[in-house]
């Protein structure tokens, strides 16, 4: 049926004054019914006991236990790459490091690296490399990319007038900092440290190998353990609210974005400091940290992967990767299809749906792989038909990034002009056929940006794959956690170095210098 300005549905005035298709809402609202499954059946599940029995769990002593070590672990590695990841982008982007285009694509690739992969470089060349510290290491090592990225991003987007401007008006160094380029980085930087601090609370292989008891270890293992998983839903429910708290704690303390340029004309960048010899210390260290989180990992899987090459099932290797590359082919198109509706919505109408709609995108962005797993496990077995299928586990892939997809959806929405819009409505095109012909094939570079980035993401994603994958599917990350779960190290770095090399153009294409931009890291997180 083609949609014209006669046959469309009535549609409601948004904030702005502009009309809503009621197709759009409708579909609007069923992608947000349909995401909010999963946290559905664990509030059912959760509190079918009675508020007494989940009251128990919560107060058990295991509970609070991983409780503290989970809000610990978080809070640590997210002072560490922020740290990091500062630093790191000072050096890179301000002063004249040698090499700084070098160790900037270094940083990026690291990104390439899932935790689990890391950590099992770590602990095979290691072996007693485990424990809480240790977990810090890894993930620190894993999510400092990310704030390095949203720093570059943010320290390019500061006119260099600002800053010259108040060195004459008599601010030092630090006052500089603290009045002009702190609040023009703070909602990028806010936005980076959630991700890093939503990216620990969410992992499950690090710390599985590492055997640190966070809560998705416990919530993973109670699931395992016992056919009654309502304990489990309570613990997971606790992860979630924990995850929710992070996530309206940072919409709080980001406030409003600071306008990164005064005056017409483009933003002329700082020019960099001279550090004198201090770089050749600068360059040690970042040397270092590239070694740590991209040169230990990639030395480890090829050593392990030449050793055993003669004994490599090559059929079983490209099954594997067949297999992982068509679930996240499936998870990313669905993600994209739920995602279109949302972003567009958010993007050009604002209305009471599309305010509900970003509220329950923040929720959906709350749910670990875990929790995914967890529900859809219990619901899929109600539903034979369902259990343990690719499109189930297509479906996880889509609600658990589908924050990620909205994110870069509704940018590549907002940034096409709406005056384009207004031309299309006076040549007589209705809501939908402007939509279909004009906002659409602008916005198709970004919105196939989106769809690139849930793909790769979902290639990593091992605990919803581990819960839900059907029988005989083996992808690489769940074949590098058979190897690694029994110590078989040198079976596994086929399967890890494969992963990370069809991950690692793609990231560097998504992640380049050249193209971040001030939101970079909040379409990243979803935000």
């Amino acid at each position: 049926m083609t949609l014209t300005q006669n046959t469309a549905a009535p549609s409601r005035k948004s904030a702005g004054g502009v009309a809503v298709p009621k197709s759009l809402s409708i579909s609007a609202v069923a992608v947000i019914l349909l995401a909010s499954i999963p946290l559905g059946y664990l509030v059912i599940r959760a509190t079918g006991s009675g508020i007494a029995v989940a009251a128990e769990v919560i107060g058990r002593e295991k509970t609070v236990t991983t409780l503290m070590t989970t809000i610990s672990l978080a809070l640590l590695v997210a002072f560490f790459a922020l740290v990091i990841g500062l630093s790191s982008a000072w050096l890179i982007q301000r002063t004249n490091l040698p090499f700084s285009s070098l160790f900037l694509v270094l940083g990026t690739l690291a990104l390439a690296v899932p935790s689990y992969v890391s950590t099992y470089a770590w602990i095979a060349l290691i072996p007693n490399f485990t424990g809480f510290a240790a977990a810090v290491l890894i993930l620190t090592l894993t999510t400092a990319p990310y704030v390095l990225l949203a720093a570059i991003a943010a320290l390019r987007r500061i006119d260099a007038t600002q800053e010259e401007s108040a060195r004459a008006l008599g601010l030092g160094p630090t006052q500089v900092a603290k009045r002009v380029i702190w609040p023009q980085s703070r909602p990028t930087l806010l936005a980076a440290v959630l991700l890093v601090l939503l990216y620990v609370l969410s992992d499950f292989g690090a710390v599985s190998l590492l055997r640190v008891d966070t809560f998705t270890r416990v919530v993973h293992t109670m699931y395992k353990a016992t056919y009654d998983r309502s304990a489990a839903a309570v613990v997971a429910m606790v992860l979630v609210l924990l995850a929710a708290v992070l996530i309206y704690a940072e919409q709080r303390a980001r406030g409003r974005a600071v306008a990164a340029k005064s005056g017409l004309g483009t933003i002329r960048t700082a020019t960099k400091i001279d550090i004198g010899n201090k770089k050749y210390v600068a360059v040690a260290y970042l040397f270092v940290l590239s070694a740590a989180s991209i040169g230990l990992p990639i030395y480890v899987l090829v050593t392990r992967f030449i050793a055993v090459s003669n004994d490599l099932d090559i059929s079983k290797l490209v099954s594997a990767a067949a297999a992982t590359v068509t679930a996240a082919l499936a998870g990313a198109l669905l993600a994209m299809l739920f995602a279109i509706p949302l972003g567009l919505l958010a993007a050009r109408y604002k209305s009471k749906v599309s305010t509900i709609a970003e509220s329950a995108i923040l929720v959906t962005h709350a749910l670990p792989g875990v929790v995914i797993g967890l529900a859809l496990v219990a619901l899929g077995s109600k539903l034979g038909f369902l259990y343990q299928t690719l499109p189930l586990l297509a479906f996880a892939y889509a609600v658990l990034f589908l924050a990620k997809a909205v994110g870069s959806v509704r940018t590549s929405f907002a940034r096409v002009p709406r005056v384009f819009d207004d031309i299309s409505h006076s040549l007589g095109n209705s809501n939908w056929q402007t939509i279909r012909k004009v906002t659409i094939p602008i916005a198709a570079p970004g919105v196939i940006t989106g769809f690139l980035l849930v793909f790769l993401t979902a290639m990593k994603e091992l605990p919803a794959t581990l819960m839900l994958r059907p029988t005989g599917f083996d992808t690489l990350a769940t074949e590098i956690w058979a190897a690694t779960a029994i110590s078989q190290y040198g079976k596994a770095a086929p399967y890890a170095l494969l992963l990370v090399l069809i991950a690692a153009l793609p990231t560097y294409l998504l992640s380049r210098p050249d193209r971040a931009q001030v939101d970079q890291s909040r379409e990243n997180v979803g935000l």
